[in-house]
């Protein structure tokens, strides 16, 4: 097995197990769950910036460039809310849908390159669209729901990935930049919990405060693996193995988290699979196609 595979698999199947993890802190808010997890990624990141130059001279690139610093600063905005909706999504036992979410972030991904940057969809990406718009009209009409978590976890997802697409500072130490730029307030936050005696860090049980400082590491190490493997594997690899990470969500939410499933809502995410299915035919047939190019 090619090395950059299992590097990959690491950080999507760490991705994948995250509903596992969060669940275990279904009794925390999730404000402060996600304070935390931010919180607590500091000292990781840095770990990981200062083990590599080329790392440490991106974080100094971005915090001089105030073009640079402009993006990440509202990318902060994107991730906070994608991951505060996420945790919350756990606690609230709606695990499956936001998984739909990352089904539908390739898809997003090619609506925005339509809208945004003006890029023509090709045949293939059409019909997949098609499908996975059925998929969702079938789930909502069906199910007498909106399906909003999903369409929030995708659309935030992709949207940061589209507001990274415009910097230059890869995704370790632009991460980095983004929580630095929020620390101030996630601190500030954090001591008026304390104050107000609505802190559950440091006044339940210990098992949660260091559930509640593991975050940081549990959010980081997958993150650390992907941008790994991206170095070491085609980027058309790279984006058909990351529907790991949805799938495993899916199955965590039925078969092991209990939430409800019926039917209907299989139906809606079949066609949304479907959809998939036809991109990631898409995606292969065009790697294909292209020439070889000799170096």
């Amino acid at each position: 097995m090619h090395k950059g595979y299992a590097v990959i698999l690491a950080g999507y199947v760490g991705w994948g197990l995250f509903p596992l993890y969060w669940a275990l802190l279904g009794h925390v808010p999730a404000h402060e769950v996600l304070l935390h997890r931010m919180l607590w990624s500091v000292p990781v990141l840095l770990l990981l910036v200062l083990s590599s130059e080329r790392r440490r001279q991106q974080v100094g690139s971005a915090l001089g460039s105030w073009r640079e610093l402009k993006w990440l600063a509202l990318s902060s905005l994107v991730i906070c809310l994608n991951w505060g909706i996420y945790i919350w999504a756990v606690a609230n036992q709606r695990v499956v849908e936001a998984s739909m979410g990352y089904f539908l972030t390739p898809l997003l991904n090619v609506l925005a390159g339509v809208f945004v940057f003006h890029e023509k969809p090709n045949r293939t990406n059409v019909v997949a669209i098609l499908f996975a718009a059925v998929g969702v009209a079938y789930y909502i009409f069906n199910t007498t729901a909106i399906p909003w978590v999903g369409f929030a976890v995708g659309t935030s997802f992709a949207g940061y990935g589209l507001l990274r697409k415009q910097m230059a500072t890869n995704a370790v130490p632009g991460l980095l930049v983004e929580i630095l730029l929020l620390l101030p307030f996630t601190l500030g936050f954090m001591i008026w919990l304390h104050y107000s005696s609505q802190a559950v860090f440091m006044n339940f049980e210990l098992d949660t405060d260091l559930l509640l400082i593991l975050g940081g590491p549990v959010t980081i190490l997958p993150l650390a693996f992907f941008t790994a493997g991206t170095r070491m594997l085609p980027m058309t690899t790279v984006g058909i193995l990351f529907y790991v990470t949805p799938s495993l969500q899916f199955i965590c939410g039925i078969f092991l988290l209990g939430e409800a499933f019926n039917f209907d809502k299989l139906l809606g995410f079949v066609g949304i699979w479907i959809g998939l299915a036809v991109f990631s035919y898409g995606l292969l047939a065009n790697r294909n196609a292209r020439p070889a190019v000799v170096t």
